[in-house]
């Protein structure tokens, strides 16, 4: 990051230089991973796709795209100088090479790695017109991702390029165009982030309530009817990546646990046979038993002038913010008793 001074210690080199190699090998084993789910056949030119037949998916992924790109832009700034030569103002505009690196890391890592690749394996097990625009996307969308880290990481993007399907024997990365951004961009209405929120919020549950990963949930929905719809067309997708299975019908009563999402969307996880509801609600009890006995401690010394008068301020700070942790986890802690019927 920058400001921040990296120690190369001649006397352990290993050390030095371990997170540069992690993150290489992190990006080789997405790159390798990436091109053996798309395969060796040719791949149609992602120009040439009907946009009307994209997945939520794409779009996203299409539009995270155009943000990582232009955060790569402001990040670099001006490649050259707007009237011919550098004006003083501009002399040192952008060359902020820590968001720009960041920008493109978390693009891969993050979206499309994480997100994207993951969204695309079962289609690219059904051969048909879908499993074709998953694999010109892939490819697309890591081309370009290849091209912002390329200035950063040149070796290793450079061989990953050269294994792209469709390249051209001879051509470089080194000398390939960088990424811009389409003219024109109008986000969905309706995006793979509600997917991906929802999501979020059934792994979050499934560890609040350790949930076995193996074990499949079933989730409904309440909210507006167009986000309700398009999740559940999405369930196929919603089931393999979340392990939740999304139900027609209201929930039925009794315990369940809750997440209220943006746009008015919420899940209701019933918790009946899923955990052991009895056991659950003693264990909480527990941990809430002995965080409300410590808060109260902590409060009384907070109300105590001796204490906030004398003690250093950095110590006096330390415990308000220690009280108002406690304070948030046992709110959390009464919600889930609440969500268990206790």
């Amino acid at each position: 990051g920058l400001g921040v001074d990296m120690m190369l210690d001649p006397a352990d080199l290993e050390k030095s230089f371990a997170p540069g190699r992690n993150f290489a090998t992190k990006l080789w084993n997405i790159g390798r991973f990436l091109l053996m789910q798309v395969g060796t056949e040719p791949v149609a030119a992602f120009a040439g796709l009907d946009p009307s037949a994209f997945r939520s998916a794409d779009d996203w992924i299409i539009e995270r795209l155009a943000d990582a790109v232009e955060a790569c832009d402001a990040a670099l700034g001006p490649a050259r100088p707007a009237s011919g030569f550098w004006l003083p103002a501009e002399r040192q505009s952008g060359l902020r090479l820590d968001e720009y690196s960041e920008a493109a890391r978390r693009f891969v890592w993050n979206e499309l790695a994480d997100w994207y690749v993951e969204a695309c394996k079962g289609r690219l097990l059904q051969p048909g017109p879908d499993r074709e625009i998953a694999r010109s996307i892939l490819v697309h969308a890591f081309d370009q991702a290849l091209r912002l880290l390329h200035p950063v990481m040149p070796f290793i993007t450079e061989s990953l390029w050269r294994r792209l399907p469709g390249h051209v024997e001879g051509s470089l990365l080194a000398t390939a165009s960088w990424p811009v951004t389409p003219s024109a961009r109008t986000p969905a209405t309706i995006s793979f982030a509600v997917l991906q929120e929802a999501m979020q919020a059934i792994r979050q549950l499934r560890s609040d309530y350790a949930i076995p990963p193996a074990q499949i949930v079933t989730a409904h929905l309440i909210g507006p009817d167009a986000l309700t719809s398009f999740v559940r067309e999405e369930r196929a997708l919603f089931s393999r990546m979340a392990r939740c299975e999304i139900a027609d019908g209201a929930a039925p009563a009794g315990a369940a646990a809750h997440a209220v999402l943006q746009k008015g969307l919420e899940l209701v996880l019933p918790l009946a046979g899923v955990v052991d509801l009895e056991k659950e609600s003693a264990k909480i009890g527990n941990e809430l038993g002995g965080l409300e006995k410590q808060l109260a401690a902590l409060r009384g010394r907070l109300a105590n002038e001796k204490f906030t008068s004398k003690a250093p301020p950095e110590v006096v700070e330390s415990e308000r913010a220690k009280e108002r942790e406690w304070t948030t986890r046992a709110v959390q802690l009464h919600a889930k008793l609440k969500e268990l019927g206790g």
